[in-house]
Parts: structure tokens; sequence; C-alpha cells
């Protein structure tokens, strides 16, 4: 039986206050793996994507929805830090071309069976760091597009790293980042950080990227946030219960509440190439 907005309340503050404590606590407990100075390394990274294959059949996840809105059949999709690669492999459902780049081996492995095992064609996979000169010649691509990328960097840093994701595109530079306005996101993060189980390593979400975008030379820059559903799962790492009635909460909002279109976990910024 569902309960009333009263009843997830009354039962939320509860455990709330149970939350809090345990997060004091967790202030002064000595750090565990969790590390938030710098961005993980590639083996950090690929320790994260050990789970199991399921191969991928049509578009599912609303990234992957916004990407097919953006972009046309007949066009070179280069993900950057493609990570597991499903998002990717959902666009290639769709006749998008794929090419996939990541600063792990085994990451790009994964990529490449996971393709495999959902019978994609196969994509076009390279090794690389973003942090140095792309391998990739002047419009190589039409579109360059990464999600839970670019906030691993400071703006300063991030400057000369859209620069160059600028130079090897034709068309549309997209990054997805963490949206610092996802409260949910940001009270999971915090909690994560104070108990030192926080996996993802340095994480500076955003409320823009827009300055960012405009010094590496992009045009036309504009922002959105989407996904509010998945700003809350990171309330996991506050208390699964706190978590379970957040969702159902939100599951009962209407799609046009500002807790839908400006609580949204991922912050999207689009560049568009100049001709020069």
């Amino acid at each position: 039986m569902a309960r009333t907005p009263l009843q997830l309340v009354t039962g939320g503050l509860a455990r709330l206050e149970r939350t809090l404590r345990r997060v004091r606590r967790g202030l002064s407990a000595p750090r565990g793996r969790g590390q938030t100075e710098r961005p993980n390394d590639a083996d950090e990274w690929a320790s994260l994507y050990a789970e199991e294959l399921r191969p991928v059949r049509t578009v599912e996840s609303v990234i992957a929805r916004a990407l097919v809105d953006l972009t046309r059949p007949d066009e070179t999709l280069l993900e950057t830090g493609c990570g597991a690669a499903r998002i990717s492999a959902e666009l290639a459902t769709t006749g998008r071309r794929i090419e996939l780049a990541d600063f792990s081996e085994p990451i790009l492995a994964r990529a490449r069976e996971l393709f495999s095992v959902s019978g994609l064609p196969v994509p076009g996979v390279t090794l690389c760091d973003l942090t140095r000169p792309l391998p990739w010649k002047d419009r190589s691509v039409d579109v360059l597009w990464s999600s839970g990328v670019l906030e691993h960097w400071t703006d300063e840093e991030l400057v000369p790293i859209v620069r160059e994701q600028a130079r090897v595109t034709r068309r549309l530079v997209v990054s997805l980042v963490p949206h610092a306005g996802c409260f949910a996101y940001r009270w999971g993060k915090s909690v994560a950080e104070a108990t030192g189980t926080w996996p993802f390593g340095r994480e500076l979400p955003r409320s823009t990227l827009r300055p960012v975008f405009e010094r590496a030379g992009l045009k036309r820059v504009a922002e959105s946030t989407l996904w509010a559903e998945a700003g809350i799962d990171f309330l996991n790492f506050v208390d699964p219960e706190v978590r379970r009635d957040a969702s159902e909460w939100l599951q009962k909002l209407p799609p046009d509440d500002p807790i839908r279109t400006q609580q949204g976990y991922l912050l999207m910024t689009l560049g568009e190439v100049g001709n020069t």
C-alpha cells in the first residue's frame, strides 16, 4: 500500500536524524578507500566497471535519448572517457557511427566486448589521455561528447582539454557533468566523502561550464539540466530507506515540477564549432 506524503515525510525525518548522527561520527573517522584530492587513475576506474556485461538492444537511457535528439544517424560520435560504453552502444543501435576513447586499456577491452555481445558494429577505439593532445586530425568526427568526465578537473585545467576536443570536431561538443544544483547528489556525495566511501575521485560539480566552453573557442553555448531521478540514487550513501522515500516522492511530481526541471543530476553543456 502506498504511503501518504505525511507518512513519507515523518519516516524520512526520523531516518534523517539517525543519518546525521552517523555523518557526524564519520567526519572524525579515519578515511577509507575514497579519495577526493585527485582524479582516479586508470586502474581505479577500471575496477569500477567489473560488472557482468549485459547486451544492449535499444535506446533506454536519458542521456542516449538526449544525444539522439542532437545528432543524425549518418554522423560519427566520439565518446571521450567512455567507461562502460553502454550509452554509446545504445547510440549504435540507431545507426550512429561510434568512436570510443579512454585512458584504460581494460576499459576499452570491455567496451569492445560489450559491442560484440550486443551484435553491434565494431567501434573505433583509441587509448589516450585527455590532458594531452588528442591523436585525431582536425575535424575528424562530427560530434564529440562525454558524460561524467570533465568534472574531474578545474576550470583552468579544462580550457585546453575542451579546446582540443573542439579541434577534432566538425560540429558539436557536448559535456554532461554532475550539476551543483542537485541537492540529492550533493548530499549523498558529502556523506560518502565524509565517511571515506566515495569511489569517483576528485569530482567538482558545476552550475555552468559556459565560460570554459567559450574560452575554448566554442560558439552558441547552451545549457540545461536533466535526469533528476539519477541524483536520488546518491542518497544510498546517506541511507537506502531515505533514497527509497525520496524516489517515491519524486515519482509523484508532475513532469514540469521545478524539482525535475531544475534539480537534474546532470548539467548538459553544448558548444558549436566555429567555421575556422
